[in-house]
């Protein structure tokens, strides 16, 4: 009787040990992987198994999708363009090696195609990371025969790498669904283009919808949406072999995906576990400027403008009649050509813009910002040059020889360009004229700054004057803050401050407002969004993201913050502090949930653009 309770036990363990087996986190030889089975991934983030893209379609697809999101969010699809039509679909692995999604009659319909042999004992392996791989089974190192990340479908997960393989011309890009119930590919793709110096395209079906930019040493900065996070960071590389980019996670405990939307944007979004929704970091193209050469041949795009388009300076229309019908597919043309190298040139610097379309460019590194400048003058088919890396660390070189396209204004965040005229053009110069210019320079520079002494002295007089007739009414209309507050700095006061100002920091914002997700957004005015936030202590708060392309500058942005102050009344809406970090300046207001959403939007700012503009209300 004994024995027989001890064969029964070692029954159960053994079948405990069959499901574990099939629980675990890989495929092996002749355990194959069946419609309604599932493995999932050591740490839990990510499942393999059998779907269908809605509820009413009959087609089924391998794939696979995020474990710990209650909406099922597919991430990866093996059989894209050859659906299954029952639930009779199995995954194993060929003599060869190979692993192979059939059908109910043994047909494949889709395979790794693993070129490489002498795998014995393959095993296909769901990574922690979403990645599925095919290895020697006895290899725990990443030597991988064949992996899913090398074929994104419209998903990148952390990374991915997007770009090409120099070498063999093997390419990895973002493809969209056709539509939702069908995971084939549909009309845009997420491309990188290794032409002229690399960057990455977003494209409706050949055309160009829109461009990331240049890598400028931290970033693909000629995107609003493209630009560097407290969230995550972009890495790329570019070498002999290979060209990519790919992003990592700041916080690795966060759900993130970069997805190629079927309606045409790329998204960067991450899963909000409160509101059990995914929040969106990003879109690209993120406005009208952001569409591939709106303005086309040296044009500039600024979507803060109307019209958005203008020419450059020392440029116009190529054909001013359609360009006021606000048809700008001509372009601008230079108002002084420049015919080779007939006539003497020169260069004008462009700054705070977008560089252009780096396909037809050079790119050198180890080159000074004056060496670039004789490389361009020297070559009669070189229309402008810039420096790339805006880091400090890298000196470097990009020399354009075509009509620059695809430029816009990006304020404080863009980068400077310096670009071909004719000597007539402008005063500043290069060559043979430059010790003329500094003759003129050193009569002219110790008058010029005598005169702006004098100025300053006289301002300086005035202010001190107002300053010393208005202090005892200034000072009953300072409010402070109670002190010890753990979510707060400040900016003492002293002899230069007129009051105590409350300084958020950044991560106290992006906690009080879920990273500045969408579900949180107010709305939008001609100075940017406003979002709805709490604090830790509960007390709801709306805040005001400055545009990061505006010219104002970190003191500038203190000085009227602190005018905003002075301004505030019982019956207007409180301003609780402001927040400067980096490229953010945000303003803090008490949420007032009976005031109207146009206060926040356009309230405070119109009033401060008055007082800015006039100098009174």
């Amino acid at each position: 009787m004994e024995s027989r309770h001890v064969h029964l036990l070692l029954l159960s363990y053994m079948f405990c040990v069959l499901i574990l087996t099939r629980a675990a986190d890989n495929i092996r030889r002749d355990e194959p992987l069946r419609d309604g089975e599932t493995i999932v991934s050591s740490g839990g983030n990510f499942e393999l198994g059998f779907f269908s893209p809605t509820p009413t379609s009959s087609k089924r697809y391998l794939g696979i999708w995020f474990n710990k999101v209650s909406v099922q969010t597919v991430v990866w699809v093996a059989n894209r363009d050859t659906p299954l039509n029952d639930k009779n679909g199995m995954l194993n692995f060929t003599t060869q090696g190979n692993l192979t999604l059939v059908n109910g009659s043994g047909s494949v319909v889709w395979s790794s195609n693993t070129t490489r042999g002498g795998v014995q004992n393959p095993i296909a392996q769901l990574l922690d990371s979403g990645n599925l791989v095919v290895r020697e089974d006895a290899s725990e190192n990443s030597n991988y025969v064949w992996q899913s990340f090398d074929y994104p479908g419209d998903t990148a997960l952390p990374g991915v790498k997007i770009g090409i393989d120099l070498k063999t011309g093997f390419r990895r890009f973002l493809w969209s669904w056709k539509s939702r119930n069908d995971p084939s590919n549909g009309q845009y793709s997420f491309i990188f283009d290794p032409n002229g110096f690399p960057q990455p395209f977003l494209m409706n079906g050949s055309i160009q919808r829109f461009r990331g930019g240049a890598w400028n040493g931290q970033s693909f900065a000629n995107s609003p949406s493209l630009l560097p996070s407290p969230s995550y960071k972009y890495i790329f590389a570019s070498d002999p072999d290979q060209v990519y980019f790919t992003y990592e996670l700041i916080d690795t405990s966060a759900i993130a995906r970069v997805v190629m939307q079927l309606h045409g944007f790329l998204e960067l979004s991450t899963w909000n576990n409160l509101t059990q929704n995914w929040d969106n970091f990003g879109s690209a193209p993120a406005d009208n400027c952001d569409i591939y050469s709106q303005c086309n041949a040296y044009g500039l795009c600024n979507s803060g403008n109307s019209p958005i388009c203008s020419c450059l300076d020392k440029f116009e229309p190529k054909d001013p009649t359609e360009w006021v019908r606000g048809n700008w597919s001509g372009g601008c043309v230079r108002k002084t050509p420049v015919l080779n190298c007939q006539k003497e040139v020169k260069f004008l610097k462009y700054s705070g813009i977008k560089l252009p379309d780096t396909r037809f460019s050079w790119y050198g590194r180890g080159v000074t910002l004056n060496s670039c400048e004789e490389l361009c003058l020297r070559n009669c088919s070189c229309v402008a040059y810039a420096k790339l890396d805006t880091t400090g660390t890298n000196e470097d070189c990009l020399l354009w020889f075509d009509e620059l396209m695809d430029i816009r204004e990006f304020g404080s965040s863009g980068q400077d360009i310096y670009i071909k005229l004719d000597s007539s053009e402008t005063e500043i110069s290069t060559g043979n004229s430059s010790k003329e210019i500094l003759k003129k320079l050193r009569i002219s520079l110790p008058l010029a700054a005598l005169s702006l002494l004098s100025v300053l002295c006289l301002i300086l007089y005035i202010r001190h004057t107002k300053n010393k007739k208005k202090k005892e009414e200034e000072n009953q209309n300072q409010q402070r803050f109670s002190e010890g507050s753990s979510e707060m700095l400040y900016i003492n006061k002293s002899k230069n401050d007129d009051l105590d100002l409350p300084l958020f920091d950044f991560a106290t914002i992006l906690e009080a407002t879920n990273n500045l997700s969408l579900s949180n957004k107010l709305g939008e005015g001609g100075f940017g969004p406003v979002y709805k936030g709490a604090l830790k202590d509960g007390q709801e708060i709306a805040v005001k993201r400055l545009s990061r392309y505006s010219a104002q500058g970190t003191d500038e942005f203190k000085n009227e913050v602190i005018f905003i102050a002075k301004l505030q009344h019982r019956n207007l809406v409180k301003l609780l502090g402001c927040c400067i970090q980096a490229e953010e300046k945000m303003l803090v207001y008490e949420y007032m949930p009976n005031n109207s959403l146009d206060w926040f939007l356009f309230g405070w700012f119109s009033l401060l653009s008055t007082l800015n503009t006039f100098g009174y209300l």
